[in-house]
């Protein structure tokens, strides 16, 4: 089940039982939370952290401290490296010639429990649980090691913290040295993720350089704890380096999506991106860089971490996950909601700080703001969400415009004329918005004369013909006037037509969301109309064509249907390339990679397995033979001559007759449409000869004279007899052909008879070769 190796099992070891050394510092020994400073031999209390033990049991502020366990403050390692109290069993503290003795030390606060040992610890829970799904999910190409390495280093980082505040020595170590390694973790995950992709835009020089400057100061981190003498010029060096190395990692990762972002891996920075800033914005600009620029923090060391949660998140999506959601809209939408929520929040802010009456900081502002910033964002964003999910359910049918329009689109389909299609939407509107009356009309823009699909009273004609004369108006546009309101569904230079409602029954005007529903089913009614009279145009062509026997289909139409059809080829190959044959060759790797690991496999089964792949990679050989029938492969790039070469190639291995091939006359350049005309011609043509006339000798000619093509055909099969030549075009596809020689305006000669084989002449004008346009 655990598939580890042997060294992966002694860092995750490592992991685990610091952890829970950690873990178990916590829960037994209190965060008392009591900062000291030195002043004439004393050590005077300066500051007491919210929620510590200190807090609660109102050790006094000022206060000296004379004793800790019973001896000299001095010699209490907290008080003489970090002046902290910290790990105390008792201690007595002198305020106001008072002394007050402390011990019993235990029970941490609630919020201390919350932040220090429940938050982290199920953190580091969940990040076990990840790192097991990314080594069981994802393949051993992907830099699966670095990517847990990272998140356990995270993790533990983060679980630090609770021995840190403590003055635990070998917190302290874990907690300085994990947080410095975790960002050039991630620095060589990205180099070694994007080699995969072979995609490089930083050296791995960098790596390696700051593997060893994180190493030397872990080293001197190691060394001053070791020696209990931790000088005052070292402490911000490990916060500055920090500082750097995020520097480093935001700048490595932007720069990428400034180099990539309109390339296909362009999301995936973008992912990668945004994990990084949700994780570590909050703590470099409201943690690190104001405790190190002014010794102040506008939120805690623990809230920063609990933002880290969203690198483990984004990164276990990206190497899980074959589809991505649509990063840029979600973006689009959070950037709105941003943007939208800074004057509520600026004045919920100042409204909250004159209600509480008291002078506040300015960190305690933009505190609130930030609170307040960040509350709304998330409140609109859920809005969002649940409005997408739960409308249709809280909302009656008659309201829910969305449900309207899709049940309109499903009605337009059974409809073949415009006039059924006008009492679809005339009582779609009806059921909807609730009015009383619904007419439609037709006026002539030109004569005084108008259509109606059933009787209108006159005065509603005769209210509404001075807003129809006087104004041009575009599809959708809504007349509202104090008898009712009129809908655009139509307006064209002879005629216009007008859905008129005679209002509402609750007697209120339209509203915003109703002139916008009303305004989408028109434009959508509009284009439906316009289709069915384009369809209806069309088939009245294709029947006059077909009542003429003599006449052959146009060259627009054979033109058409082939476009049509070497298109549905072209998805066909392309679907069958992306869907079928990416399964099959996952499956053959997959099964590659059992034969090859699996040592335990019997004779016999290893046997039967080697049969089974080599019957997927005859799949995989036939899928992609299918495709390049489909839709000819590089084509476009071979030319005509090099693509007819290999089709000769394929069917001289099919079928028994030589081919002789001939195209020295031939240098024309051709557009792509002529160039897979002619492919597909020899083809059909080929095609013939391997199934119907038993040839043994194949010649193909391919020439150009002048603005002509011509492409010469034989073969020395048993032929056929021309005199029922449409009869048997039907069945041998030489319809096909000549359909595709009349649609280039080429001619087709056919000479053959029983006995005598096959020989047809195709010529065709060159045509202009369309050029690219970029």
């Amino acid at each position: 089940m655990f598939n580890f190796k042997w060294s992966q099992w002694m860092v995750l070891l490592f992991f685990i039982l610091s952890a829970c050394y950690m873990i178990i510092l916590s829960v037994t020994q209190p965060y008392l939370g009591i900062d000291v400073k030195e002043n004439h031999g004393e050590w005077t209390i300066i500051n007491i952290q919210k929620g510590s033990w200190g807090d609660r049991h109102n050790v006094p502020l000022g206060g000296v401290v004379r004793s800790i366990n019973d001896t000299d403050p001095i010699e209490h390692r907290s008080i003489s490296m970090f002046k902290e109290l910290e790990r105390a069993d008792s201690f007595v503290v002198q305020h106001d010639g008072q002394e007050f003795r402390y011990d019993n030390i235990d029970n941490s606060s609630p919020i201390h429990w919350l932040l220090y040992i429940v938050l982290p610890v199920l953190f580091f829970v969940v990040i076990l649980s990840i790192s097991y799904l990314v080594h069981k999910r994802v393949p051993k190409r992907y830099s699966a090691e670095q990517l847990i390495l990272f998140f356990l280093a995270i993790a533990t980082g983060y679980l630090s913290n609770s021995g840190a505040v403590r003055d635990d020595l070998y917190s302290l170590f874990l907690n300085t040295s994990l947080f410095l390694f975790s960002p050039v973790i991630l620095i060589h995950f990205l180099y070694n993720y994007f080699q995969e992709l072979n995609i490089y835009w930083f050296s791995k020089k960098i790596v390696y350089l700051l593997y060893l400057t994180v190493t030397l100061v872990s080293i001197a981190e190691g060394y001053f704890l070791i020696k209990e003498q931790y000088p005052d010029y070292f402490k911000p060096i490990p916060g500055g380096l920090l500082l750097v190395l995020y520097i480093i990692s935001f700048y490595i990762i932007y720069r990428g999506l400034y180099i990539h972002k309109r390339s296909a891996v362009g999301p995936i920075f973008k992912y990668m991106a945004i994990g990084m800033t949700v994780a570590f914005f909050p703590y470099i600009w409201l943690y690190l860089i104001p405790s190190l620029a002014f010794g102040v923090n506008v939120i805690s060391l623990e809230v920063g971490a609990m933002f880290l949660i969203a690198l483990p998140i984004t990164f276990m999506y990206l190497v899980t996950r074959e589809r991505l959601i649509d990063i840029d809209f979600v973006m689009s939408r959070v950037r709105y909601y941003i943007i939208l929520s800074v004057i509520p929040s600026i004045a919920l802010m100042f409204i909250i700080g004159w209600m509480i009456k008291s002078d506040l900081y300015l960190v305690s502002y933009i505190q609130i703001f930030l609170l307040l910033h960040v509350s709304l964002v998330l409140f609109l964003s859920l809005k969002e969400f649940l409005d997408f999910k739960l409308q249709r359910f809280l909302f009656t049918a008659r309201y829910s415009y969305q449900e309207s329009m899709h049940r309109m689109a499903q009605d337009m389909k059974e409809q073949s004329n415009a006039v059924d299609l006008m009492k679809v939407m005339r009582d779609e509107v009806k059921n909807v918005l609730n009015v009383r009356d619904i007419y439609i009309y037709s006026k002539h823009n030109k004569r005084n004369m108008y259509c109606v699909y059933e009787q209108i009273p006159q005065d509603i004609i005769e209210h509404f013909d001075p807003y129809l004369n006087d104004q041009h108006y575009d599809i959708g546009s809504v007349i509202e006037t104090e008898k009712g309101f009129g809908l655009i569904v139509g307006y064209s230079l002879e005629k216009l037509t007008m859905m008129w409602c005679k209002g509402k029954k609750d007697f209120t005007t339209l509203n915003h969301d109703e002139r916008t529903y009303l305004q989408t089913i028109s434009h959508n009614a509009n284009i439906a109309i316009q289709n069915m009279n384009t369809i209806e145009d069309l088939l009245k062509e294709l029947r006059k064509l077909r009542n003429d026997q003599t006449q052959k289909y146009p060259t627009w139409l054979s033109r058409l249907l082939f476009t049509i059809a070497e298109n549905q080829r072209k998805q066909l190959s392309i679907d069958l390339h992306d869907t079928v044959l990416q399964e099959q060759l996952y499956l053959y790797r997959k099964m590659d990679d059992l034969i090859r690991q699996r040592t335990d496999l019997t004779p016999s089964l290893h046997a039967e397995l080697m049969v089974y792949k080599e019957s997927l990679l005859d799949s995989i050989h036939l899928i992609r033979e299918t495709c390049n029938e489909l839709r000819p492969a590089f084509i476009e790039e071979m030319g005509l001559v090099q693509s007819l070469k290999n089709l000769i190639q394929q069917y001289q291995l099919r079928s028994n007759f030589t081919v002789y091939f001939s195209n020295e006359r031939f240098d024309a350049e051709l557009d792509q449409e002529r160039i897979l005309a002619i492919f597909r011609i020899v083809q059909e043509l080929l095609t013939n000869a391997m199934k119907h006339s038993e040839a043994k000798i194949v010649k193909l000619s391919l020439s150009n004279k002048g603005e002509h093509i011509m492409l010469l055909y034989s073969d020395n099969g048993k032929g056929m007899d021309y005199s029922v030549q449409r009869d048997l075009f039907s069945h041998i596809g030489l319809s096909g052909i000549e359909q595709r020689v009349n649609g280039l305006n080429g001619h087709l000669e056919i000479e053959t008879a029983p006995g005598e084989g096959f020989k047809t002449i195709i010529t065709f004008p060159v045509g202009r070769k369309k050029e690219v346009q970029v």
